[in-house]
């Protein structure tokens, strides 16, 4: 079997998606050499595939726009897109995406109208015109199921796992800024969804009460730097809180290995990579109970409230002094870590594969491109009243842990 693969989302600013998918990357080759993968690349990718092996990069074809990539066609078996949409569509091919989330459904208050527009049109309709749909867990194919109306059947779970983490280094302006300051780590894109003010607000509690802590984050600041500072100088956290922006895999390394813990403070995921990267660090986890992330951690996480600073100071405190509590999280994630394998994440791509090339049928073909495509361009910009109570839905069975999972209460 050859799968190709398009990568014109592969991005930097992407966050975990782009993590999840240079990991497969990285992976593949070395788990499933008799099933190549043959890269659909762009110039704007070359920063990033250029940290893969060679291996990885045996069959690479450069491409200026996605809809080239049908011009290749007759060199591969099943299309795959790791990023959520399916583009072009529709494709005379077997295909498989990953789906990531809808945020969309739950929030979209987050979005401009412009923005909900696109992702009715990339979300829903990828979903429905693909073959093949990988769910990186049980929450985004409730999603899919649920909220987009895709068969069960279509979609496969498969969870991320943790790319290697090579020797660790201290960031240089860490190193100047708070040396050998204890300090809390939340890696995340300051995305709306990420909650940073919350977090500042709750952290700025954490300060008033006497606390000597520091907050270092990482990600892209989305051009919003002036904002930024606007935000932690109104919480009065200036000179205790470091952003650094995007840095390499070896400070973010070394970040995980000596932060005195992860501070997860998203209102929203898909799945939640810095979860699985703080377990195999010995890292402490506190994280929101909501959508995915009691299910990733399960009993490796302090769990708060995410919409509340007062809950998310709680857990601060916790996390941080109570030693018998921290070593039950480390513990129970080195145990947790054990679900998230580089074989299982090969292997469950490869059945969503297989089995998107035995649903394939010239009837499904036919029906994408006369049925589903013209109603996909029938414009939309709002979601009904029906479609927000069952995201509410949704949302709200996923607020709560189970009593025995460490929680700060509500």
């Amino acid at each position: 079997m050859r799968i190709g693969v398009g990568l014109h989302l592969l991005a930097p600013d992407n966050g975990g998606v782009t993590n999840y998918a240079l990991t497969l990357l990285r992976l593949w080759p070395e788990l499933m050499p008799e099933h190549p993968m043959i890269l659909f690349s762009f110039p704007h990718n070359e920063a990033l595939l250029a940290t893969l092996p060679p291996a990885t990069r045996r069959h690479e074809i450069r491409l200026n726009t996605q809809e080239e990539a049908l011009l290749h066609f007759d060199q591969i078996d099943v299309y795959f897109c790791p990023f959520g949409t399916l583009w072009p569509r529709p494709v005379h091919k077997p295909a498989v995406l990953t789906f990531h989330d809808m945020q969309e459904r739950f929030y979209p208050e987050n979005f401009t109208e412009k923005e909900l527009a696109e992702r009715f049109f990339h979300y829903d309709w990828s979903l429905r015109m693909a073959d093949g749909v990988v769910a990186i867990s049980e929450f985004t194919r409730e999603m899919a199921v649920r909220l987009a109306g895709v068969p069960r059947s279509k979609c496969h779970v498969v969870h991320h796992v943790p790319d290697e983490l090579p020797e660790p280094r201290i960031p240089t302006e860490l190193g100047k800024s708070f040396p050998g300051h204890p300090f809390l780590f939340y890696p995340a894109n300051v995305w709306i969804h990420k909650n940073h003010r919350a977090l500042l607000a709750a952290f700025a509690q954490v300060c008033a009460r006497g606390s000597n802590l520091s907050l270092v984050c990482t990600g892209s600041l989305l051009g919003r730097e002036t904002e930024w500072a606007e935000t932690v100088g109104s919480a009065g956290l200036e000179g205790r809180v470091l952003h650094l922006g995007n840095v390499s895999r070896v400070e973010i390394s070394w970040l995980f290995r000596h932060a005195r813990a992860l501070i997860f403070a998203s209102r929203f995921e898909g799945f939640g990579i810095p979860l699985i990267e703080a377990m195999q660090t010995g890292c402490p986890i506190a994280c929101g109970r909501n959508t995915s992330q009691s299910e990733v951690a399960q009993d490796a996480a302090l769990y708060f409230n995410a919409d509340d600073p007062t809950s998310i100071a709680a857990a601060i405190e916790r996390i941080v002094q109570d030693e018998p509590l921290r070593r039950r999280l480390v513990d129970a994630g080195t145990r947790r870590l054990q679900n998230f394998t580089a074989e299982k994440l090969i292997n469950g791509h490869l059945r969503a594969f297989q089995a998107a090339i035995r649903r394939y049928s010239p009837l499904r073909d036919w029906y994408n491109e006369h049925v589903r495509l013209p109603r996909s361009q029938l414009p939309r910009t709002a979601l009904t009243r029906r479609e927000r109570r069952r995201a509410q839905r949704l949302l709200a069975a996923r607020a709560n842990v189970p009593s025995h999972y460490e929680s700060i209460p509500s």
